[in-house]
Order: C-alpha cells, then sequence, then structure tokens
C-alpha cells in the first residue's frame, strides 16, 4: 500500500512535468487521500501488547 502512495506521487510528478498540471494536482490529491486514509488506519489500529 506504501509504494502505491509513492508510485501515485510519482505519476503526478511525471504528468506535472509533461504540462498537464491539472491532472498532477489530482493526483497530488489522491496521494494524500490514501496516504491519510493509510495513517488513520495505522493510527487508530489496537496493539496487542500485554504489560
Amino acid at each position: 500500500m506504501m509504494s502505491l502512495i509513492f508510485f501515485i506521487l510519482f505519476a503526478a510528478m511525471l504528468v506535472a512535468f509533461c504540462g498537464k498540471k491539472s491532472l498532477g494536482y489530482g493526483l497530488f490529491s489522491v496521494s494524500v487521500i490514501v496516504g491519510l486514509y493509510w495513517f488513520n488506519h495505522h493510527a487508530t489500529d489496537s496493539l496487542s501488547i500485554l504489560l
């Protein structure tokens, strides 16, 4: 999943470099949304540690 976020960011940079900035902004927004979802998934996951 983490590599998907980096791939989307890489695609956004390539697309923006080629001149299609609106598509680059869209891909960047998608990567931020996926990254925030992934962070929320890990931040709210319960730990199974017995102290």
